[in-house]
């Protein structure tokens, strides 16, 4: 983490991206500068040289854990999480609005205090947009899942769980528009193609089957399609988790449609 000088600003415990963000966007509109100069110049406030070196040092900050037992959180779904352990209830309370959170997977759900070996290493960052105090203690949250990410370390101190945490993305994308405006596409994107419009009819069926209320026309992106499909199927959390992990959008709909398939026989 590299500084430029003394920071005029402190960052708060738990800086998050969006946040900062939002700042540069306000000190743009109030100053009359360009995005570029109103970030560089809130960059050169905490301590950095540019904004990228902001953001970099930003994501490398430990995030709270929120261990999650019987549940796979996904990217781009909204979940509610009833938390009663008190070391969660803390990991929430360290939170500010806007942070961000690390959902992660038990892989045993009997275990109320799990070691960094009873947890899944890849997980959910997410921000908390509702939280309410329930009157024996525990607290309810409505945490809005954003991107996948990857413990690189873990610290399990007294107060909460806390990670050090790097972003997991897709190996490629599946470029599907291109067949729908008539130019010229590969045989791996005709089959890229066919393998989406498989998984789609398929989860059509699937819903009808299990009367889930869903509305896939509302999703363009094959990559977020493929992530809340999965946060859908009524599969082992291991097997969710598996979903989670794979950085190849094609080899998840192969998986997904597999799944479907699976059900849809039984």
């Amino acid at each position: 983490m590299s500084a430029s000088k003394e920071p005029r600003k402190r960052l708060p415990q738990n800086p998050s991206e969006e946040n900062l963000r939002k700042q540069a966007k306000h000190l743009a509109k109030d100053e009359g500068l360009q995005l570029a100069a109103a970030q560089r110049r809130l960059a050169i406030e905490y301590g950095y040289r540019n904004w990228a070196e902001l953001i970099r040092a930003v994501a490398s900050q430990f995030v709270p854990v929120i261990p999650l037992r019987g549940l796979v959180a996904f990217p781009h779904e909204v979940y509610p999480i009833y938390v009663g352990r008190q070391k969660s209830v803390n990991a929430i309370d360290a939170v500010s609005a806007g942070s961000r959170i690390l959902l992660l997977a038990q892989r045993d759900a009997t275990l109320v205090e799990p070691s960094p070996a009873d947890m899944y290493e890849v997980g959910t960052l997410g921000v908390i947009v509702e939280r309410d105090r329930l009157p024996d203690g525990t607290a309810k949250i409505i945490v809005e899942g954003r991107r996948r990410a990857r413990v690189t370390r873990f610290v399990f101190d007294q107060t909460f769980y806390k990670a050090e945490v790097e972003e997991v993305a897709d190996t490629e994308r599946l470029n599907l528009q291109a067949l729908d405006v008539g130019l010229s596409v590969s045989d791996q994107a005709k089959k890229e193609r066919a393998l989406y419009r498989s998984v789609h009819s398929a989860v059509f069926s699937y819903f009808r089957r299990t009367r889930t209320a869903f509305r896939l026309t509302d999703i363009e992106d094959p990559a977020v399609f493929s992530f809340v499909i999965a946060h859908h199927l009524k599969i082992e959390v291991a097997e969710k988790q598996a979903l989670l992990e794979c950085v190849s959008p094609v080899e998840r709909l192969e998986k997904i449609l597999g799944y479907l398939e699976a059900a849809k026989a039984n």
